[in-house]
């Protein structure tokens, strides 16, 4: 399905369909650029959440690595 037809379906089954449909093709870019920002700020979210849980990983096996290192002496 074309992208700007998924969109404009999305929004057109979502909470106000009726709303949508007044809407002029101006004001649907403009909500579907909205739409798209919240998407991507979730998924910055998202990725943040991951980077630190990767850092508290690195972390860990630094001091699994050193626990290790202080038990073969």
């Amino acid at each position: 399905m074309h992208e700007g037809m998924m969109g404009q379906s999305e929004m057109h089954h979502g909470s106000m369909p009726e709303i949508w449909e007044m809407l002029t093709d101006e004001q649907k870019k403009e909500v579907a650029l909205m739409k798209l920002d919240m998407k991507i700020q979730w998924m910055e979210m998202k990725i943040s959440e991951m980077e630190n849980m990767i850092k508290l990983k690195r972390k860990a096996i630094e001091n699994i690595k050193k626990f290790r290192e202080a038990l073969q002496k």
